[in-house]
């Protein structure tokens, strides 16, 4: 069935309107008046369901405020808080966190959302000292992005931008490997964060209880805190000499002269992007001159902070060049898992996770499990499993066809425990030549770390990220105001729980929050393919609600949802469907076998802004989840790149019973050694209402079949496109005028019967407490076409940088 909300656009040769959403019914048009209602009164459309609502957002001050949220809720868990504490929660930017630890200690602030290293602090009189209690956080580290690209149709490590040729020495793996050699990662601990943290080698942090499995694997490379410049200077001194040869073959020069390299007769330079806001900068500067002096690039030391560095390294193509390295950090936004599925998906493959540059093109994945075994194992496959400790896989003939495997089709099967060649078919990035007719499958733990153990090595000889130090740090709070909180191990309080559990005299919590220049966060504040960064989610976390989440023991338990869980075999019923963007709901997979059989459970009870939930936002979310993850065609528009993680998850299930208050699920993938990750993984609960994610995506899609003249995109805020921001004044104007298209409705219908007024320009200062007008207060704001509106609105946002990642549970930029 179509509905005429359809009907603004042409149909093309291919016609990719998605079936069965009904934006165009009565509950649609109710529902676009309250969320347009929201939006004249708050001046952003962050509607949710968690325990707070976010009332005001002031950029220019660096400012937001937060509400406790009244209405209903279920939560079906004990073991984690169910309602905040504070009523009003209000979040400051500040730019120098290191002053701000003395109005923390004054009590001009209850507590900072960064965290520093014990020598900072060991600087302040007993005094300040006597006024603050520290929370020790182990939840972040640092490393190094390496921009991969050369031109792909050549096989040497040249890039061609415009008339310009380039040498990127990055783009040789050897060079990267080299680095984990080069660098003392003993160095940057003891002289630049004074013992306060610990070498890192892999992308597990040393403090997380998975790390045991992998010291094998850094044993059997040699890797060290220590570091070994002379042999990274052989590595890379060979590599150079290669790569020599190689771009002869395409009429270039490669030579060393006097201790420097140099391409065509210019130094090979090296851009480096070192962000200035914490130890980074010192980290960037230490590596620069390592390079500069030892090994002979000339480096451009680009001392960027985190929006400026944001826009290159993650809203722009790699291949334009424009970048060699980045000093990334990372920091765990959440309580994490036991288990470790997805670690190295995320940050060493192109299919799921973040790697170099976030948008295509991205990183090429090359080093076989055969040449990963073999490099320890001295040329002998067997040899390198009995190095890393294998117990499953004890020879290359247990291996099989997996021994042709990159790190792509590796990480997919660690994270959905099966693959099929139908499934790396709908994959980017994988190899379904490499993968068999009959599906592999893991089924043990010692499969498991095995095949783990075998990731994280190639994830290192790839190095494409090198990862250096975890650090020790520790949160401020006064001691006075902020009488209980209730920290966790790994990440202190730096998360949502943490902040819900704060208690102080008044009800009143005021967090001093690290920003850069005009900006609170470094990602899109949206969704679907944004709120990548440590500091929007942490906010974000606050105000949206969990389907199923991680609690204290590492557990996935119940909270918006709860379930039963079934394994075993289950035949696919004809009413279980999937979406399908062009033909609805079907019965695709009626009669096929199922593993799993999840009967899950929701409450949905109230959104922000007073509309009550119901199975449609979850019914429509999946559909809209479909949509987005799968290209049903060349210029299909209703298609992200970043999903492709969801979409991996979506081709998991095999079928959909919807009910009035949930779901029954049939599915393919089962943690074969864990019941809440099997059922956690079935769990699906909406973020924003249904219709508000279909109006974003008809923004996105078709904007210009709405009058509007910009490009939007969920996850890319590449040169002419806009990285969709539920906070921005812009993007915000123009989602209201796709929502005023789809209903009909007019400024008049949404005015007539509003209570309160819209917010004026008139921001308060950030100390400020405010209070919403009066419900006698009415409005008669009217809009004209084109959407200037005579009103003008707290001025909201911008956009920052691109992310590739889908939503991610486990870890984020800072």
């Amino acid at each position: 069935m179509l509905f005429s909300i359809f009907a603004v656009h042409a149909v093309s040769a291919a016609d990719y309107t998605p079936k069965d959403i009904p934006l165009n019914s009565d509950e649609a048009k109710a529902r676009f008046k309250a969320d347009l209602q929201w939006y004249l009164k708050y001046g952003h459309f962050v509607i949710s369901n968690g325990p707070y609502m976010l009332v005001m957002y002031s950029p220019e001050n660096l400012y937001l405020k937060l509400e406790k949220f009244t209405g209903p809720r279920t939560i079906y868990t004990d073991t984690l808080p169910k309602d905040g504490y504070a009523d009003v929660i209000e979040y400051q930017g500040v730019q120098n966190p290191e002053n701000v630890i003395l109005q923390i200690a004054k009590g001009e602030y209850d507590l900072g959302m960064f965290s520093f290293p014990a020598g900072k602090y060991q600087g302040l009189g007993e005094d300040v000292l006597a006024n603050l209690n520290l929370y020790k956080s182990a939840s972040s580290y640092n490393e190094l992005t390496f921009n991969t690209y050369h031109d792909p149709d050549k096989d040497a490590p040249i890039v061609t931008v415009g008339d310009q040729v380039y040498f990127n020495p990055f783009a040789i793996r050897e060079v990267r490997f080299a680095m984990n050699w080069l660098i003392s990662r003993d160095y940057i601990v003891q002289n630049i964060y004074q013992g306060s943290g610990a070498p890192m080698l892999g992308c597990i942090r040393p403090s997380h209880p998975a790390d045991k499995y992998f010291e094998p694997v850094y044993k059997a490379l040699g890797l060290s805190g220590a570091g070994n410049e002379e042999l990274a200077l052989k590595i890379i001194a060979s590599a150079m000499d290669k790569a020599a040869q190689e771009v002869a073959k395409y009429g270039h020069t490669l030579e060393k002269k006097d201790g420097m390299w140099y391409f065509d007769g210019q130094p090979v330079t090296v851009k480096f992007i070192i962000r200035i806001e914490d130890e980074r900068k010192d980290i960037g500067l230490y590596v620069a001159d390592l390079l500069e002096k030892k090994v002979g690039f000339k480096v451009d030391r680009l001392l960027w902070d985190r929006q400026k560095a944001g826009q290159v390294v993650f809203a722009k193509p790699p291949s334009n060049y424009e970048w060699n390295i980045y000093t990334g950090g990372w920091g765990t936004s959440g309580i994490p898992s036991v288990w470790i599925d997805d670690y190295t998906a995320w940050f060493y493959a192109a299919w799921y996770g973040y790697v170099p540059g976030a948008v295509e093109p991205k990183h090429v994945n090359t080093v076989t499990v055969e040449e990963a075994l073999k490099y320890i194992g001295n040329g002998d496959v067997n040899a390198g499993l009995q190095k890393i400790g294998a117990e499953y896989y004890t020879s290359a003939d247990s291996l099989g066809p997996m021994l042709k495997w990159t790190e792509e089709e590796l990480t997919y099967l660690l994270t959905y425990f099966e693959i099929t060649k139908e499934k790396a078919q709908n994959t980017p990035h994988l190899n379904p030549d490499l993968v068999p007719e009959q599906p592999i499958k893991i089924t043990t733990k010692e499969q498991y770390w095995d095949l783990q153990k075998i990731s994280m090595l190639i994830g290192i000889l790839e190095s494409e990220r090198v990862f250096l130090i975890e650090t020790w740090e520790f949160y401020p709070a006064n001691k006075q105001r902020v009488i209980k909180i209730t920290p966790e191990a790994s990440t202190g309080i730096g998360q949502r729980w943490s902040i819900m559990t704060a208690e102080t005299p008044d009800k009143h919590l005021k967090i001093a929050q690290f920003a850069s220049t005009g900006a609170m966060f470094m990602s899109a504040f949206n969704p679907v393919g944004g709120l990548s960064d440590v500091y929007s989610v942490r906010v974000w976390n606050l105000i949206r609600d969990y389907g199923a989440t991680t609690n204290f023991d590492g557990i996935v338990t119940p909270y918006r949802c709860k379930w039963n869980l079934e394994r075993g075999e289950f035949t696919v019923p004809d009413d279980a469907v999937i979406y399908n963007q062009t033909q609805g709901w079907i019965p695709e997979n009626a009669g096929k076998t199922a593993k799993v059989k999840v009967t899950v459970t929701c409450d949905f009870g109230e959104w922000h802004n007073g509309v009550k939930g119901n199975i449609d936002d979850l019914k429509y979310y999946v559909a809209f989840l479909y949509t987005w993850a799968y290209k049903d065609g060349a210029d299909d528009p209703y298609y992200d790149e970043s999903l492709g993680g969801t979409a991996g998850t979506l081709a998991s299930i095999l079928g959909w019973q919807w009910t009035n208050d949930g779901y029954v699920v049939y599915g393919t993938y089962e943690h074969p050694l864990a019941d809440d990750m099997t059922a956690g993984f079935y769990v699906f609960y909406p973020q924003l209402p249904w219709e508000l994610y279909w109006a974003m995506g008809e923004l996105v899609a078709r904007s210009k079949d709405y009058g509007i003249d910009k490009t939007y995109s969920f996850s890319s805020g590449a040169e002419g496109v806009l990285w969709l921001d539920l906070l921005t004044k812009e993007h915000v104007d123009d989602l209201a005028k796709v929502m005023l298209k789809i209903s009909g409705l007019t400024w008049d219908d949404i005015t007539k019967t509003t209570t309160t007024q819209p917010p004026t320009t008139s921001s308060p200062s950030p100390t400020e407490t405010t209070s919403s007008p009066s419900p006698t207060e009415t409005t008669t704001t009217t809009t004209p076409a084109g959407g200037t509106n005579t009103t003008t609105y707290v001025v909201v946002g911008l956009v920052i940088i691109i992310i590739a990642a889908a939503a991610w549970y486990f870890t984020k930029k800072k």
